[in-house]
């Protein structure tokens, strides 16, 4: 006789679902800011709320632009995760929040579906894993593209009215200056610095000297920066905002997606505004400076032996030519390698009238 026995082959422990919730605002804004925390309560309250889930992580981007994704650092991370294969389902409030560039939206939900990680876009109610989205993905990422696109040319053209009647200031404050309610106010501190560094260039010192002096005193930059370079001394040297005026549209943003910012070299309007915000240093000050850098300039481009003991001077200690410096309204001869900034020539300047004294006696005894 057979003997039936039946066996029961007991359940496999279901395995959690890894969720990634990602959540974007692209405005600092105080109200945006309310909008990030509340999604983040929202997103830990919703995985508590269903027991199949598993909270990876958060992952947040906020005051960042969505047209572009390299440029949100939380949603690369999040990327990474996915290819490390620490994730299995990513749920976002919609498609604008995820992406707002059509080509960069198909490009990742594709990656992400080969890895075998699904997206959920809650506003559209999309869910990757169950849908074939090649073309339902297309049209709602046009319209968010389309929907970025109208904000960013509304903001456009409210900067291009706003610097057409002389209201727009700037969206950040330069060295030397605070944002206050839209205003610039003159930052006391940083002030006194600008005010140095015009002062150092009209007593002949160049542009990496002073820059070298200002790092070895350890002046403080800004914004995490630590070191003065040539070029930053000589934007402060050229920004008419240090005496008061402002010249708008220095750059501007092109039309089309991706966006890039350009330098204005004549594609847009500029507007100049006359006493736009306080002065730091007087108009007198900052003409000066202009016009001994253009006689520098100048000067690059003249015969070079414009002064008599031109190239005809050679520094002792590194061999470098001598080049003339007024200093206090005397004429002095400095090492040019010294003079740049340099520390390892030890060499000392020599008076113009001490030089040609020099020569005199050398040019008698040659006789």
């Amino acid at each position: 006789m057979k003997t039936i026995t039946e066996l029961t082959i007991p359940k496999k422990e279901e395995k959690l679902i890894r969720l990634a919730p990602y959540i974007r605002v692209s405005s600092n804004s105080d109200d945006q800011l309310l909008s990030f925390a509340a999604q983040v309560r929202y997103y830990t309250d919703y995985t508590a709320a269903h027991s199949e889930y598993e909270l990876v992580d958060i992952y947040a981007d906020e005051g960042i632009t969505g047209t572009e994704m390299k440029k949100r650092d939380d949603f690369n991370r999040l990327i990474y995760d996915c290819k490390k294969r620490k994730i299995d389902r990513i749920i976002t409030k919609s498609i604008s929040r995820f992406a707002r560039n059509t080509t960069e939206l198909l490009t990742v939900v594709r990656m992400l579906r080969e890895i075998g990680v699904s997206v959920y876009f809650e506003e559209q109610g999309i869910d990757t894993e169950t849908l074939d989205l090649e073309m339902i993905l297309t049209f709602p990422g046009m319209a968010a593209q389309k929907e970025s696109e109208t904000i960013s040319e509304n903001m456009r053209w409210s900067y291009q009215k706003r610097m057409e009647s002389g209201e727009f200031n700037c969206c950040r404050a330069a060295y030397g200056y605070e944002l206050v309610n839209g205003e610039l106010r003159v930052n006391d501190t940083e002030a006194a610095v600008v005010r140095r560094i015009f002062h150092l260039y009209l007593q002949g010192c160049g542009k990496q000297a002073i820059a070298n002096q200002l790092n070895a005193e350890e002046v403080p930059k800004r914004y995490g920066y630590t070191t003065w370079h040539s070029f930053t001394i000589d934007y402060i040297l050229n920004n008419e905002r240090y005496m008061g005026d402002a010249l708008l549209q220095k750059s501007y943003t092109t039309d089309a997606l991706p966006y890039r910012k350009r330098r204005n070299r004549g594609e847009k309007a500029q507007f100049y505004v006359e006493n736009s915000n306080p002065a730091i240093v007087s108009r007198e000050t900052y003409q000066a400076a202009q016009e001994l850098q253009k006689s520098k300039s100048k000067g690059c481009f003249v015969k070079k032996d414009r002064y008599p003991l031109s190239t005809m001077l050679k520094c002792p200690v590194c061999g470098h030519n001598y080049r003339r410096q007024i200093v206090n309204g005397k004429a002095y001869w400095v090492c040019s390698y010294k003079a740049s900034g340099r520390l390892e020539c030890t060499s000392e300047r020599i008076s113009e009238e001490a030089a040609k004294e020099a020569f005199v006696r050398m040019t008698d005894k040659l006789i």
